[in-house]
């Protein structure tokens, strides 16, 4: 008889660090030992060695869903996009497999049922290939959707999350793994006798995804992020601007009570919420950066990492002009760096300490000249780029990146690459940990 697979561990309870010594100097101590967030990429990647940046989008024309990815760690970008499906699409979220292969989940035009797609395993060349787009179905009830998140739970299995055109929040993954009987004939150690005996081994699941399952709540927006102990956190925000979280209570969560309630964590004194941006920091703690109606940066973290216990609001540093949009990232020693973009200006701040949570201030380093949604994720070598999704006077996207000169640098490049002038509706940056060859 089969039966779900077990994890093969639990997730580990999250524990509270041992206070570093302060140091009067202010270069931090290298970390001894890779931070949390890098200890949870899928089994046998080599990060520093193998992974490219991809952004995954949708053209504006068209629909088509396209990607363009480096040529090769820290590489250049090609001039022209790729195809990744055939025929016109809504909309789409982006993560990776439990092997480090990009997958999407997209709407086709035309339809409510999602796809999933992902590069292809048994890809050979240096062509990108990926596999034909699979339907998972379409939440009860749903005509449209406002956003779509995608994480990889405690066991790499991917997760995804979506608000239809109702609030409605709802939630789909990837099946575990069963665990069937097999007889296998073995020859005991000390005999030339065979014998036939019954183990139990891991084998696909009879039905590859679940099924479409309500989390109960109503939102506009929600994202999805894999915490340090494996178990995933949602972030969300709902139609009058209010700021909500929750998490998986178990490990292995299959139905909607093995999520904690939400709670809001908007203030009075915070008032409602435009953007949010959370990113595991280095003490293992998910952090929540989110960005005030009045354009204000405010963070709130677990304490201790793993818990369900988070500080009050406090902010990284004031900002003199109301901020437009928000970035999170970590570089590759696994501290924070901020991005934010006003009316006229470019900004990074910078967490120089996690235990005392001191942060370098928020710095001009760009100017920003037109409207914008920004994204942070690192290179193959660590360092951080900065994705700027700006809007044309045609009303399209155009997408411009930098780098950071080196990892904990306060210098970024001062030119910027234009990966397309106009035309984009939308994008989600990955790191492909399985880039072809």
């Amino acid at each position: 008889m089969a039966k779900n697979a077990e994890p093969k561990s639990k997730a580990p309870a999250a524990k509270t660090p041992a206070r570093k010594a302060p140091s009067r100097a202010r270069a931090r101590p290298t970390p001894s030992s890779p931070p949390p967030i890098y200890q949870h990429k899928p089994a046998g990647a080599s990060f520093f060695e193998l992974s490219r940046l991809m952004v995954v989008g949708i053209d504006s024309a068209k629909g088509q869903l396209i990607q363009k990815a480096q040529l090769s760690p820290n590489g250049p970008w090609p001039s022209a996009w790729s195809f990744i499906a055939p025929g016109a699409w809504v909309i789409m979220t982006a993560g990776l497999t439990r092997d480090g292969r990009v997958a999407v989940v997209a709407q086709p035009s035309g339809t409510t049922n999602l796809s999933f797609i992902t590069e292809d395993a048994n890809q050979i060349g240096p062509v990108e290939k990926w596999t034909a787009p699979m339907s998972i179905g379409t939440p009860p009830g749903a005509t449209s959707y406002q956003k779509l998140s995608m994480a990889r739970d405690a066991d790499g299995r991917i997760e995804v999350f979506v608000t239809d055109n109702q609030g409605r929040i709802w939630w789909i993954y990837q099946n575990p793994d069963q665990i069937v009987q097999v007889q296998k004939t073995i020859t005991p150690p000390g005999t030339t006798t065979p014998i036939v005996v019954t183990v139990e081994v891991p084998a696909p699941p009879a039905k590859p995804w679940s099924d479409w399952i309500q989390i109960p709540g109503g939102l506009v927006t929600v994202s999805a992020i894999r915490q340090g102990d494996g178990r995933i956190a949602l972030f969300g925000i709902n139609s009058n601007l209010h700021l909500y979280r929750c998490q998986q209570a178990k490990a292995r969560a299959l139905k909607a009570a093995d999520w904690t309630g939400w709670v809001q964590i908007d203030t009075t004194q915070t008032g409602g919420f435009i953007e949010m941006a959370p990113v595991i920091g280095p003490l293992g703690a998910t952090n929540l950066f989110a960005l005030t109606q009045s354009g204000q940066v405010l963070h709130t973290r677990q304490m201790p990492a793993g818990s369900d216990t988070w500080t009050q609001w406090a902010t990284p540093g004031y900002s003199r002009a109301s901020n437009l949009a928000l970035a999170a990232g970590i570089q590759g020693d696994g501290d924070i760096v901020l991005v934010a973009a006003d009316q006229h200006f470019l900004q990074f701040n910078a967490q120089w300490d996690a235990y005392t949570q001191n942060w370098s201030g928020w710095r001009d380093f760009g100017a920003s000249l037109r409207s914008t949604r920004l994204t942070l994720n690192y290179n193959a070598d660590g360092r951080l780029a900065l994705f700027s999704l700006a809007r044309m006077p045609d009303g399209t996207n155009g997408l411009w990146t930098i780098n950071q000169m080196g990892i904990d640098s306060s210098e970024w490049e001062y030119n910027w690459t234009s990966l397309t002038d106009n035309n984009l509706k939308q994008i989600v940056v990955v790191r492909d940990l399985t880039p072809p060859v």
